[in-house]
């Protein structure tokens, strides 16, 4: 990794760059600690971030150390690894399995875990996570339906695998149809899998994005305008 660091960021960039109230710039991490956010860190290459996203399996200190290094504030879902986090849940940052949050006019829906496969795991039957939403419907008719869908599985048979470890959820398509969020972020399915995967989908009105390792989406440009700034692969 250390090689590839320089030749990465080579352009730098300029911070506060045509930031305005909007576009927001959004950290978005899953499944795996990046040298470029941690051992070989320099503030320089990154823009300004407003709020980090996080889709699991990944250990609270780094999550509270990316809120500290980037001064921004944190929801995240639990990866199906993350059994400790009810016991010492990330410090400062807030859980949003199974609700709604709005920051700066985003609003935000959480879904955590993933398919059963074992014991002792976060882990939801299809029946399960299915009722999981709809228990959240009327949050989503209060808040007038939703920008950002956050999971750690991702969809059926988008950037999934055909194993029931990493299969997605069917309930997540029916979401994007029914309610065509501008984004739903995951993560689970690693990109290092040596498969031909893609880190960013369409389908209909939403990018469905692998936050694997870690990527800056701009909300207002999308990922045409924000493809510099993620894991290499």
């Amino acid at each position: 990794m250390a090689k590839n660091v320089e030749g990465f960021f080579a352009a730098g960039f300029a911070r506060g760059e045509d930031r305005g109230e909007l576009p927001l710039n959004l950290l978005i991490v899953a499944d795996d600690v990046d040298p470029l956010l941690y051992d070989y860190y320099r503030p320089e290459r990154f823009p300004p971030i407003d709020l980090i996203l996080s889709c699991g399996d990944l250990k609270q200190w780094y999550l509270s150390y990316l809120m500290s290094t980037f001064n921004a504030p944190l929801y995240y879902v639990r990866g199906n690894h993350d059994t400790s986090y009810v016991d010492n849940p990330p410090d400062g940052g807030e859980n949003i399995h199974g609700k709604i949050v709005n920051y700066r006019g985003i609003r935000i829906m959480g879904f955590e875990g993933s398919q059963v496969y074992t014991r002792e795991a976060v882990q939801y039957t299809e029946r399960e996570m299915y009722w999981t939403y709809q228990f959240m419907r009327f949050q989503i008719w209060r808040h007038r339906g939703v920008d950002i869908v956050l999971t750690h599985s991702p969809p059926e048979g988008i950037h999934d695998m055909d194993n029931v470890t990493h299969k997605g959820f069917r309930v997540f398509n029916h979401i994007i149809k029914k309610h065509r969020p501008k984004y739903h972020i995951h993560g689970h399915t690693h990109l290092n899998y040596g498969r031909n995967q893609e880190r960013v989908t369409r389908v209909e009105d939403t990018y469905v994005i692998n936050a694997y390792g870690f990527y800056i989406l701009n909300f207002e440009k999308g990922p045409e305008g924000s493809g510099r700034y993620q894991t290499p692969r």
